[in-house]
């Protein structure tokens, strides 16, 4: 346990063989059929174990997080592919961490493979083992994601409606968006004169991302994989090939289009602002041509657009939009204006989008390769605080891009902090809702845990910058 590998490594495992018992899951599936695990799962002191275990295993795995970031810091080398690897392996096959949102996923699919259209309709259409484990609030819902997830799902679910089977699928993806964010961060990196190694370490090997990215299977993964190899991709010169993939990534999920606004600050690095305008509108341009096809071609069209409010069904804490919006509203009602009310929610929604898209147009005409990282971090960063609905892996989508900007002390402490928090109290989610006793006992072994760990944050000491020079935009960027 001194090596952080093991460390690391013990952690995700104790982590897996956890999730056997707090997981949701559908009962018909193999994991509620285990001897041991099975029946744990179906009493609360069973339950409460798991979690005990599980807040434990993610307590090991940011623990050896933060020793080998002291490691990188202080110049030492560490092979952190390699522990990314390991880290990750044990909870390929697990069900789906922390959120149901993958069993929406595979019903989708199979929505899709049925003939429906799932931006008309919900998985409640569908009947059986395949919607067994799907959250009830989304049952009626239509799908709010882009046609790229539907449609693999489709494919898949031609071959199997096994809801397990189908999970692990869509998996296959989040895995496939870490291992393009493992190709694009250093070459980000390398091109903004931030030290390689550092960045992996704060991206790759976060235990956030592994845990809510391959652990949780969410396809936000596979969007800011896409997203950032854009960006990459873009530093090569092959800016219309960059356009495209960024075009992609907004085919995952709408906000991994805003890598479009680095697109265009390569291709007119020091440009005024009228040219600059005019690559984004190119690079914009291309992007949405591109999400349109993928829709046409794919037969799953473009009716995602009218579905994009469904998350904001759930009033999110992480939201500042939303904590604002549910305090008036909370006012108005303690007044006795049931109307105002109802209606205070939704306008500070709005005010927050617009000021979101507002700061997202002024940070369209930033100048440098590390301003434009920076640029982008910070809208996909507006989008999650402003926006409707916000969860705590959201927080991932602006990680890579403020982790390649030449980030200060304050940012890298601030962004290691955030990771720490969200990865250890991610079992605080909604498979607790209503469970009183899991909640405030998973809040007290989160509390015990993170403090020790936050406490070691003073040890970290900013990146050392690679004293390389930044990299024109039509020469290829080394892997570093």
């Amino acid at each position: 346990m001194r090596s952080p590998m093991v460390r690391g490594l013990v952690g995700s495992v104790v982590v897996a063989l956890a999730s056997l018992v707090t997981s949701v899951v559908p009962p018909s599936s193999w994991v509620a059929a285990l001897p041991i695990t099975g029946d744990l799962r179906h009493s609360l002191p069973g339950r409460m174990v798991g979690l005990t275990f599980m807040v434990a295993g993610l307590g090991l795995m940011a623990w050896a997080w933060l020793t080998v970031g002291r490691q990188v810091m202080t110049g030492q080398r560490a092979p952190l592919l390699r522990m990314a690897a390991y880290w990750s392996a044990p909870l390929l096959l697990i069900p789906p961490l922390f959120s149901r949102d993958a069993w929406s996923y595979a019903a989708q699919g199979a929505l899709v493979a049925e003939g429906y259209n799932p931006y008309d309709v919900g998985p409640g259409v569908l009947s059986g083992h395949i919607v067994e484990a799907v959250d009830p609030m989304w049952m009626q819902t239509p799908a709010p994601y882009g046609p790229l997830p539907l449609a693999y799902g489709g494919l898949v679910a031609h071959l199997t409606m096994d809801p397990y089977l189908l999970m692990l699928a869509h998996r296959l993806l989040a895995v496939l968006g870490i291992v393009l964010i493992a190709w694009a961060v250093p070459r980000l990196a390398t091109a903004c004169r931030v030290d390689p190694t550092f960045a992996t370490w704060l991206v790759v090997l976060n235990p956030m991302l592994i845990t809510h990215g391959i652990g949780a299977a969410h396809n936000d993964v596979l969007m800011l994989g896409l997203a950032s190899s854009a960006f990459a991709l873009a530093l090569t010169g092959r800016w219309g090939t960059a356009a495209v993939v960024a075009g992609a990534a907004a085919a995952v999920k709408l906000p991994g289009g805003l890598v479009v606004i680095a697109i265009a600050a390569v291709m007119s690095p020091l440009a005024g602002r009228a040219l600059r305008f005019a690559s984004l509108v190119i690079a914009g341009a291309v992007s949405v041509l591109t999400l349109v096809t993928i829709g046409e071609l794919t037969g799953v069209g473009s009716g995602w657009m009218g579905a994009l409010d469904v998350p904001g069904l759930v009033r999110s804490p992480f939201s500042i939009a939303n904590l604002i919006g549910m305090a008036a509203s909370g006012v108005l009602q303690w007044l006795g204006d049931d109307s105002a009310a109802q209606q205070a929610l939704q306008i500070v929604r709005l005010v927050g989008m617009v000021v979101a898209v507002s700061l997202i147009a002024a940070l369209s005409l930033r100048s440098s390769i590390h301003h434009a990282a920076r640029a982008v971090g910070i809208a996909l960063l507006a989008v999650v605080l402003l926006g409707p609905s916000a969860h705590d892996w959201y927080f991932l989508w602006c990680l890579p891009f403020l982790a390649v900007a030449r980030p200060g002390r304050r940012l890298i402490t601030t962004m290691t902090a955030v990771s720490l928090i969200f990865t250890i109290a991610a079992p605080l989610n909604s498979s607790l809702r209503g469970a009183t006793i899991p909640i405030l006992t998973t809040t007290a072994l989160v509390i015990a845990s993170v403090l020790p760990l936050l406490n070691h944050l003073r040890t970290l000491h900013p990146a050392r910058k690679v004293a390389t020079a930044e990299v024109p935009p039509s020469s290829p960027v080394t892997a570093g």
